[in-house]
């Protein structure tokens, strides 16, 4: 999952205005300085996080939310880590990670059901199917977290998420709750308007179906998501969004960057819309390395590709 408010990057060192520590000692939060974020990333590589928490409730979250908003101090909340990208040098503001069990949580109200943000995507799938409620199988083999995916609007063979959506709970820039519903929702192709907050839960509505039959259809979509990824290391991340009627992976393919590498970051000759980073990979390699995909692909064949991994 990420979000970004907007601010003045700090120093997590203390300050003028904060000689004793943190701009939030006071809040009766767990907040640790210097976070390697290698450490919650799926290529993990990157630098530290200036400040580092994971809150263990909404008015936890919403009292550093708010301190975060008066302060100034820039904002990012992770989810899985899959599509993020954190430069050598680190972020220097605020990462939140959410993953308490209330933010976790998932629930069956059939024929919806309730997930919280920082649930594994896959985990809310499997109780989907297990439950009889399909709608969302056709995701199983989409990594991260369900407030990642309704941010991104994930999507797989026959679907997206944004499809079964029916009301999202989220947390504004100053702390405060809202449910969004109807619409003030909208999702497009991997895309959402939830990008301006933080998203703590969603219902979603799902179809009544033979929880055998939705197995089998689940475990050939598994089938088929393995098929299309790298295997064999985790230290990968999707490069670019598909655009309309093409793939990425086809013209990047087209445009001869199947062999492109820049420094320890190559792409994956096999699924050339992937890159991955060698253990003792510089973040900077990654993005420059995307970059020069990317370069290609629009001097060769007129295309601008749209990145999937978020660059921090």
């Amino acid at each position: 999952m990420k979000s970004r408010h907007n601010g003045t990057a700090v120093d997590p060192l203390p300050s003028a205005a904060h000689p004793e520590g943190t701009p939030f000692d006071d809040l009766g939060l767990a907040v640790s300085c210097r976070e390697p974020l290698s450490h919650h990333t799926w290529l993990g590589i990157g630098g530290e996080a200036g400040y580092f928490c994971e809150p263990v409730d909404v008015d936890a979250l919403a009292r550093l939310v708010a301190r975060c908003h008066q302060e100034r101090v820039p904002l990012h909340v992770i989810g899985g880590g899959s599509n993020i990208l954190v430069p050598s040098a680190g972020f220097p503001g605020m990462v939140v990670r959410l993953s308490a069990p209330v933010f976790c949580g998932i629930t069956v109200e059939r024929p919806m059901l309730r997930a919280g943000a920082g649930a594994k995507l896959v985990h809310v799938v499997s109780a989907a199917v297990q439950a009889g409620l399909s709608g969302l199988e056709t995701l199983v083999g989409i990594p991260g977290t369900v407030g990642g995916a309704l941010i991104g609007n994930a999507g797989g063979h026959g679907g997206d998420i944004g499809e079964c959506v029916r009301e999202v709970t989220v947390m504004l820039p100053d702390g405060t709750v809202e449910t969004r519903t109807g619409d003030t929702l909208a999702f497009e192709s991997r895309w959402s308007n939830l990008d301006d907050c933080i998203v703590i839960s969603c219902r979603l509505e799902l179809d009544e179906e033979d929880p055998e039959r939705l197995t089998k259809r689940m475990q050939k979509q598994w089938i088929v998501a393995r098929a299309e990824q790298p295997s064999g290391t985790r230290a990968v991340a999707m490069m670019f969004k598909d655009p309309h009627g093409s793939s990425a992976e086809a013209l990047v393919v087209q445009a001869g960057g199947r062999d492109l590498r820049v420094g320890e970051a190559a792409v994956f000759a096999a699924h050339a819309n992937y890159v991955v980073a060698s253990p003792n990979c510089p973040s900077d390699d990654v993005r420059a390395l995307i970059e020069l995909v990317r370069a290609k692909v629009r001097e060769r064949l007129g295309v601008e590709l749209t990145p999937q991994i978020e660059v921090w």
